[in-house]
């Protein structure tokens, strides 16, 4: 796989060659760009298969360079050393990135899933990732599915539910499965208040409730009138929140 490194650091494209020679043959560096219109102009010339960008970057940052593309023919895998939010982000559009400073782990790692990557449509994901760094918030997720990626809103999402290591992204007009564990869906909206953990197999979108019952156990019905169990170590904490944010 032919590779482009992007940053306007000399010493860190330096070290990521470098990195990916002795770590990662097969990929091969074909040239470097310390500036997006410099980018553009390699890429067009070089055609690489794979661009590693660093987004900080002076004058235009890395995310200007999708500005030149429409359908960009090329994989991209972000460097960054964003804070906490911006890689929920990142995990959230299924965009590639490694932080900075870049360890050989997470290198590979990050090579490993460029090689098994799906087609995907990287100006959407591009496009949900700047929207949910600059707002602030994940309003949607995108779904790795065989045959590439679905964009959901998760104001229509009614439940996640766990399938061994697949789970069910249950939405109000339909299902999708999802080599995911649910732990990772519950990771990336821990902070999101309308999302609770109310069973070890489901999390659920508090917008979606339709009725909420403590008759036979305490269960939860959705629109699609899906009965979902509360645990009952989680009770309190799902009542408390419902009458914070209902009540």
């Amino acid at each position: 796989m032919t590779v482009l490194l992007v940053d306007d650091e000399a010493n860190a494209r330096q070290l990521l060659r470098s990195l990916l020679a002795e770590h990662a043959p097969e990929f091969e560096v074909i040239g470097e760009a310390e500036t997006v219109k410099e980018a553009v102009k390699k890429i067009n010339s070089l055609h690489p298969n794979l661009v590693f960008l660093d987004i900080e970057m002076p004058n235009e940052n890395g995310f200007a360079l999708f500005e030149y593309f429409e359908n960009p023919p090329f994989k991209t895998v972000f460097c960054t050393a964003y804070a906490e939010f911006a890689l929920r982000a990142f995990e959230v559009s299924a965009v590639d990135y490694i932080l900075k400073p870049i360890s050989i782990e997470k290198l590979q790692a990050a090579c490993r899933k460029v090689l098994q990557q799906s087609p995907g449509n990287l100006s959407s994901q591009i496009q949900l990732l700047r929207e949910s760094i600059a707002d602030q918030r994940l309003s949607k997720i995108a779904l790795p599915l065989s045959d590439g990626l679905t964009f959901v809103d998760l104001k229509n999402v009614l439940y996640f539910e766990a399938d061994g290591s697949y789970t069910h992204v249950v939405t109000l007009a339909k299902s999708y499965l999802v080599t995911k564990k649910i732990k990772e869906f519950d990771d990336l909206l821990t902070q999101n208040e309308h999302f609770f953990r109310c069973h070890r197999s489901y999390l659920i979108n508090l917008q979606n409730i339709k009725k909420y019952s403590r008759k036979d156990g305490n269960s939860i019905v959705f629109e699609n009138d899906k009965w979902i169990p509360v645990a009952r170590e989680k009770k309190a904490d799902f009542e408390l929140l419902i009458k914070s944010l209902y009540l």
